[in-house]
């Protein structure tokens, strides 16, 4: 990977695909320390499959932006495995997948999240609304006709990750506690998905890039 550069007051977001031949496979998981292979091994094939090409692409784009080799890096978890670059804090980063597609955002001075949804139909929608969603935004859905409501719900679903995510915190720490610090944008970084990043405060641009398959 050549060397990228972050400016302050930027957030970058990296689009790619995760569906690779088996020569950039192999590359990517070349990348990968025993541990996150080990990982690998629990999960699903087409899962499993996915997670090393998303690692193997995140080590890589970190590398581009710290010039540390891709093998060396490593990472710390949070309470809620969001995971941080080890020793280092010039550099945070998120990264979040949804079918073939994987986002990796990047801010040199603030912490980030983002998160992805290939628009689909989504069974029991208004059960899973309950479940995560507070009240204003079960009233907003109740109140979107029918024909956008899946739309409408995948939109507050990814913001409400993303910020979750800038946050450090993850699905199951109840409904949002919409700190006025978060800002987020939303964007669709491919057709047929839609994504949200967030970060704090509000003086932050967001610049999407795209890797070539």
């Amino acid at each position: 990977m050549t060397s990228l550069e972050l400016m302050t007051d930027e957030v970058q977001v990296w689009v790619a695909s995760l569906a690779v031949t088996d020569k950039r496979y192999g590359e990517l998981a070349s990348y990968m320390p025993p541990e996150e292979i080990e990982h690998s091994t629990s999960l699903h094939p087409i899962a499993a499959r996915r997670y090393v090409v998303a690692r193997g692409i995140l080590r890589n784009l970190l590398s581009g932006f710290t010039g540390t080799d891709a093998k060396k890096l490593r990472f710390t978890y949070g309470a809620s495995g969001k995971p941080a670059l080890a020793e280092r804090d010039d550099i945070q980063f998120n990264i979040s997948h949804s079918a073939d597609l994987g986002l990796f955002a990047f801010a040199p001075d603030r912490p980030v999240g983002v998160d992805v949804e290939n628009e689909r139909p989504v069974r029991r929608l208004l059960d899973v609304a309950q479940r995560f969603m507070s009240d204003d935004e079960l009233r907003t859905l109740a109140e979107t006709p029918e024909d956008r409501r899946n739309t409408e719900f995948l939109r507050s679903w990814v913001v409400r990750e993303a910020r979750l995510k800038a946050e450090g915190k993850g699905v199951w720490s109840g409904n949002v506690n919409q700190s006025p610090k978060l800002t987020h944008r939303l964007f669709a970084p491919r057709p047929g998905y839609i994504a949200a990043v967030a970060a704090p405060d509000a003086d932050w641009r967001l610049y999407t890039c795209a890797m070539k398959d």
